[in-house]
C-alpha cells in the first residue's frame, strides 16, 4: 500500500503526521506564570510507512515518537522526534513498512527475523535521571531527555531477565522508588509475569517471576504502601492463533478475571489469587490504598 488504509486507526485524531521538528523559540499570547517551569514529554504511536496488510488492527501497532514541550525562564520550545528502535531503523532503510499485525511476528516480513519489534510509543518514564519510552511488549528505550536521541534499549545495564517492561510504572512519591512489572515476560504467548522495582536513583534492586492463570492483557497495575496488585482479565492471547496470522488479543467473556495479591517488597511465593467475575475488563487503575482495617480498595 503506497497510502494509508481510511480506517479509524488511520483517520481523525490517528491520522499519520510522520514529520520531526524542533522549534527554539514559540510565540506566547500572554504572559506564562513564572512557577511554569520544566518540560513536559509525550509519547505517540505515528507510523512512518503504510502498512502492507490491509489494517493492522490497532491504533497502538505504529512507530513511538516522543515529544518535549519545554517552559524556561519564561519561553517556549517543543520538539518531536521519532525513538529509533531497531524496528524503526530497518523500516527507513527499506523505504516501506516490513512488520505485519499488532504483537504478531508470524505476519512479518522475511527479512524481519531477528530484528527487534519495539515501538516504545506509550508512555514517557523519567526515573533516576533517565527518560524511558516504554510499551509494554517490549523493553524500554532509553531516550536523552535534552536532545530526544534514542541512547538505546534498556534493561539495568544487562540485569532485567525480562522481555517486557510495562507502559505503566508506579513511582512511589515518598520513597522516590519505581516498582514495575513485565506480562509475556518469557515470550510470546507465555504465563510469565515479571515483577521488580528499582531504588530512587534508578538501580534495580530486584526482579522475580511468577505465572498467572492464563496469558492475559495485563496493561496496568498499581500499588499500595504496603502490597502490590495484579489483575488479570480475560482478554487472553494464544500462541497458535498466533501462528495461523490472527490477533494477539481475543476477548473471552467467559473467562473468570482475577487478581494477585503479594507484600510489595515480599516473595512472590507469598501471592494470593482472587478469583473475581467473568468477562469483566479495566484497562487503567487510579491507584489502590489500604484502610484502617487492612482491607485493599
Amino acid at each position: 500500500m503506497s497510502t494509508f488504509p481510511q480506517t479509524p486507526h488511520f483517520t481523525g485524531l490517528n491520522r499519520p503526521l510522520t514529520e520531526e521538528y524542533d522549534f527554539d523559540d514559540l510565540v506566547v499570547e500572554g504572559t506564562l506564570p513564572a512557577e511554569v517551569e520544566g518540560t513536559f514529554f509525550r509519547a505517540i504511536p505515528n507510523p512512518t510507512f503504510a502498512p502492507f496488510i490491509e489494517d493492522p488492527a490497532i491504533a497502538l501497532s505504529p512507530d513511538g515518537m516522543v515529544a518535549a514541550i519545554r517552559f524556561r525562564s519564561g519561553k517556549v520550545s517543543a520538539a518531536i522526534r521519532y525513538v529509533e528502535t531497531p524496528r524503526h531503523l530497518a523500516e527507513k532503510a527499506a523505504g516501506r513498512a516490513l512488520f505485519g499485525k499488532y504483537r504478531n511476528p508470524f505476519t512479518d516480513m522475511a527479512e524481519t527475523k531477528g530484528i527487534d519489534r519495539a515501538v516504545v510509543n506509550t508512555t514517557p518514564v523519567f526515573h533516576g535521571g533517565r527518560l524511558l519510552m516504554t510499551k509494554e511488549d517490549s523493553l524500554a528505550y532509553q531516550v536523552d531527555p535534552e536532545t530526544l536521541e534514542t541512547v538505546g534499549r534498556f534493561d539495568f545495564g544487562g540485569r532485567l531477565k525480562s522481555q517486557t517492561f510495562t507502559a505503566h510504572t508506579r513511582i512511589d512519591g515518598k520513597t522516590g522508588e519505581m516498582f514495575f512489572f513485565g506480562y509475556e515476560a518469557e515470550g510470546l504467548a507465555t504465563r510469565t509475569v515479571s515483577y521488580g522495582y528499582a531504588d530512587k536513583a534508578g538501580n534495580l534492586v530486584r526482579e522475580q517471576m511468577f505465572e498467572v492463570p492464563y496469558a492475559a492483557m495485563m496493561h496496568d497495575f498499581t500499588v499500595t504502601e504496603n502490597y502490590a496488585l495484579f489483575p488479570v482479565y480475560p482478554t487472553k492471547t494464544d500462541l497458535e492463533r498466533l501462528k495461523a496470522g490472527g490477533d494477539h488479543w481475543i476477548h473471552d467473556q467467559e473467562e473468570h478475571s482475577w487478581l494477585g495479591v503479594m507484600p510489595r517488597y515480599g516473595d512472590v511465593s507469598e501471592m494470593k489469587w482472587f478469583k473475581g467475575p467473568k468477562g469483566v475488563y479495566s484497562f487503567h487503575m487510579f491507584g489502590a490504598f489500604e484502610d484502617a482495617d487492612g482491607n485493599i480498595h
